[in-house]
């Protein structure tokens, strides 16, 4: 998604001539070899965008600019962007490009290209998805999903689904020969021929030999020809590093997609519980856990409830800090929408305003903190969480923000104000590593 339909093609190529910045409060944070911290930033229109990335070593004070400065890492439209636990490298899918990149990060705006794969050849589809898994591996996943019928055409059997899946060696930059195309794998009982499927998986996490893919379920009407959300949540389960044996774990407890969209929706916690995201298109939003590879049913958090605004929100993921600690930006669902941009295909596009909530998971409550209005995150990908306190770059669309931070420890919803963020109609911060 961009902003401001009215931007063309000069507005990327002059899009880093932004609204002026006080130099003098820029010198002292945005050093040409800073390295503590790296953002990512988009700027295009319509289909037409570019993502720059450029590190430094302070956000307390001064103003981030990506005038004159950052590394254009990618032409895509959009990008999923990861990196090596010293930060040293960047790893960035194109999407619907299917080709993944490595960078060197050698601080301020100086990376260099140091490898790339097309990992949609090896996976049959350049639509992939990508996850960091560790240091060492990541996840190319790619899922089919189309409804079967009976030889006379038009009596509804089942969605026949098949899994590609992939393990991306940093290293060297390679698929692993464990590699599956078009696996067949099938929903539990008689889900099937209800006309459940899965048509979309991402976010995987891995725990105990076993890889654990967020799922979309949609329940297909076969009158209709039309999908519905289901009345149930799911995840994929595959063991590592074989990527054999798929299978479905459900549960009717909450109903959703855990998959997300660019933000993390699963977590392995310190006792080796996952805890999971399930947004539903109803403005439900809930935290769930998986214990020993099946959902808990006696645990479940809703964040809509708990802010008091019952089928008022939506998230698509959150970041963990700890000790039942998250952070998890949100829509304000029950503000009215109001048009923000534009789709790739130029459509219009809406969003309610965006907030920030705290959540404890031990306790099951939330602070909801003090953010500036007018927030759109849909596109926010990683924040970093360091020294006991949480970063995100804040900023009304298309206006100067700020770097704020959160103390992980503190029920306070002041969080502290620091580094001025510039940009201007079609640009946005889009991670912090």
């Amino acid at each position: 998604m961009s902003f401001f339909s009215k931007k063309t093609l000069l507005a990327l190529t002059a899009a880093f001539t932004l609204a002026s910045c006080d130099r003098n409060g820029d010198e002292n944070i945005n050093e040409d070899n800073g390295k503590e911290f790296q953002l990512a930033f988009s700027s295009g229109s319509g289909s037409i965008t570019g993502v720059y990335m450029r590190g430094m070593d302070d956000l307390s004070q001064g103003t981030v600019s990506f005038d004159g400065k950052g590394y254009l890492l990618s032409e895509a439209r959009t990008s999923r962007i990861f990196h090596s636990d010293d930060k040293k490298y960047v790893y960035s899918l194109a999407y619907q490009v299917g080709t993944i990149g490595k960078w060197e990060f050698l601080g301020g705006s100086n990376y260099k290209k140091v490898g790339e794969i097309d990992a949609g050849i090896p996976l049959g589809n350049k639509g992939i998805r990508f996850y960091k898994l560790n240091n060492n591996e990541g996840s190319v996943h790619y899922i089919k999903s189309e409804p079967e019928y009976e030889p006379d055409g038009t009596t509804y059997k089942h969605h026949k689904m098949s899994l590609s899946l992939g393990i991306l060696d940093f290293n060297t930059m390679t698929v692993k020969p464990s590699v599956k195309k078009n696996i067949p794998f099938t929903l539990p009982g008689n889900l099937p021929s209800q006309g459940y499927h899965i048509t979309r998986i991402d976010a995987p996490v891995l725990s105990n030999g076993k890889l654990y893919y967020g799922a979309a379920v949609s329940k297909f009407d076969p009158t209709t020809g039309k999908n519905s959300e289901a009345d149930k949540a799911m995840t994929l389960v595959v063991d590592y590093p074989s990527l054999e044996n798929p299978t479905v774990v459900e549960t009717a407890l909450v109903k959703g997609s855990t998959n997300g969209y660019r933000t993390p929706t699963q977590y392995v916690t310190e006792n080796g519980e996952i805890i999971q995201l399930v947004n539903s298109r109803s403005g439900k939003t809930h935290i769930v856990k998986l214990v020993n590879g099946q959902y808990d049913a006696t645990y479940k958090f809703s964040l809509d409830e708990a802010l008091g605004r019952p089928g008022k929100t939506s998230s698509n993921g959150f970041f963990y800090a700890g000790n039942g600690i998250v952070f998890m930006p949100y829509e304000k669902k029950h503000i009215p929408a109001k048009q923000i941009g534009v789709d790739p295909q130029g459509n219009p596009t809406q969003s309610s305003p965006w907030g920030l909530a705290r959540i404890d998971l031990n306790f099951k409550t939330v602070v909801d903190l003090e953010v500036p209005d007018n927030l759109w995150l849909t596109q926010w990908q990683t924040s970093v969480i360091k020294n006991g306190k949480f970063y995100i770059a804040l900023a009304p669309v298309g206006q100067q923000g700020h770097i704020y931070t959160y103390d992980v420890h503190s029920t306070s919803a002041v969080g502290t104000k620091g580094a001025a963020t510039v940009s201007g109609a079609d640009q946005y911060f889009i991670g912090l590593y």
